[in-house]
């Protein structure tokens, strides 16, 4: 009873993600920025929280941060007006950690290192994904949404049932290779239907490096949290964890899917 209850509420609260995220596509590339914006703000403020980052620190700096997702309501401007964020966010805590009284030169450090890596572990994935909507359009994004779904989804739930042999039970005693080839092999079947339905063959690999990518961004997560001795980045999505639990295949599949398409354009 308790398994089926909890598979039911991880199916709720993630059909209310993957609602939330087809709207903002369909919505148009300002709705979309504007949500991968909010989701990148709390993914980082999670990431700060498990590192140990001074919670003083992220909350002062985190005025800037949800000032430019008002700015970019009010304001009709590119995707760079993301970037916006980056800089007064990092100068500030930079400043801040040099001038903090009691605070060892290695431990400013170690704070700074925090935000640099979250910088570019959670925003720069974010940032990807509004560029990728506005540089080749909405097909490439949502697709690649509902390969990293099917991926996360299938390998769960066939990892669940028939999963034996971890993949790594030091990191994710979930995670199988019986569960990893179940989400490969219905990747690849909807890739070939989104080859179809859109009439591009890039799907077909697309659909085979994405299960990869995503497998690994959720181990990576795995890793980070467990050297924290941390089990959800947070309490948001009852049955995910957190922001960052739920979009870690996300940070790590929309940089690789950037590269593929920007190299496509340009050698291709």
């Amino acid at each position: 009873m308790k398994k089926k209850n909890d598979f039911w509420i991880r199916f709720f609260t993630g059909f209310i993600y993957v609602f939330m995220i087809i709207f903002s596509i369909e919505k148009g590339e300002k709705i979309f920025r504007m949500v991968m914006m909010i989701l990148s703000f709390f993914c980082l403020f999670e990431f700060l929280v498990i590192l140990k980052t001074n919670t003083t620190l992220i909350k002062i700096n985190s005025f800037f941060f949800l000032f430019s997702i008002f700015l970019d309501f009010l304001v009709e401007k590119d995707i760079f007006l993301y970037i916006i964020c980056f800089i007064p966010y990092s100068i500030t805590f930079f400043i801040i950690q040099l001038f903090s009284k009691g605070v060892s030169h290695q431990e400013k450090i170690r704070q700074i290192s925090h935000l640099t890596f979250g910088l570019v572990y959670v925003l720069i994935p974010f940032f990807l994904a509004s560029y990728i909507y506005s540089k080749y359009g909405k097909e490439l994004i949502l697709g690649t949404f509902f390969l990293i779904w099917t991926n996360d989804t299938l390998s769960y739930l066939i990892g669940i049932k028939w999963g034996k042999i971890k993949i790594d039970i030091s990191i994710s005693p979930k995670k199988s290779i019986e569960g990893f080839i179940g989400g490969l092999f219905f990747c690849l079947i909807l890739g070939i239907l989104l080859s179809n339905i859109w009439g591009e063959k890039y799907w077909f690999i697309l659909s085979f490096i994405i299960p990869i990518f995503s497998t690994i961004g959720d181990l990576v997560e795995s890793t980070i949290k467990r050297s924290y001795n941390v089990k959800n980045s947070g309490v948001w999505f009852p049955g995910h964890g957190g922001f960052l639990d739920r979009l870690d295949s996300f940070i790590f599949v929309i940089p690789i899917i950037a590269t593929i398409a920007t190299g496509i354009v340009y050698f291709f």
